[in-house]
C-alpha cells in the first residue's frame, strides 16, 4: 500500500473524523450493552445469608448449607461451589411465607399465643 499525503481544510478534516467517530460510538454503545447485559443475580452463600438476614429470615453459612443439604431452597451447584439466585430466594420467601387470611385470624392467634404462655408461667 502506497502512502498518500492528502491535503485538506480543517473543516473536511472535522467532517472526515466526525463521520468516521460517528461510525464507531453506537458499535462501542452495543458493546458496553452486551457486557452490561451478562449481570446477574448470582450470589454466594456468604451474600445469600446476608439478603436473606436482611429480609427477615435469620441465616447463616450453616443453616444454608443445610437447606441445600435438604433440597429445601433453590441453589445451584457448579463443582463444589454453591451459588443462589437473588430472583429464586425472594420467590422462595414469598412461597414459603404464611399469612393469616384476615387481622383477626392473626388478633386470634396472638391472643391465643399469649394464653398459652401465661399457662406454662
Amino acid at each position: 500500500m502506497e502512502n498518500k499525503i492528502i491535503v485538506t481544510t480543517s473543516e473536511e478534516l472535522q467532517t472526515l473524523i466526525g463521520d468516521a467517530v460517528a461510525a464507531v460510538v453506537p458499535k462501542l454503545a452495543d458493546f458496553r450493552r452486551k457486557n452490561e447485559a451478562v449481570e446477574t443475580d448470582a450470589m454466594t452463600v456468604e451474600a445469600a445469608a446476608k439478603f436473606l438476614t436482611a429480609q427477615g429470615i435469620p441465616a447463616t453459612r450453616a443453616t444454608l448449607y443445610n437447606l441445600v443439604y435438604k433440597n429445601a431452597i433453590p441453589h445451584r451447584k457448579f463443582g463444589r461451589r454453591t451459588v443462589f439466585s437473588k430472583r429464586e430466594l425472594t420467590q422462595w420467601i414469598e412461597d414459603n411465607t404464611k399469612r393469616p387470611a384476615t387481622k383477626e385470624d392473626a388478633a386470634l392467634r396472638i391472643a391465643a399465643s399469649a394464653n398459652r404462655k401465661t399457662r406454662g408461667l
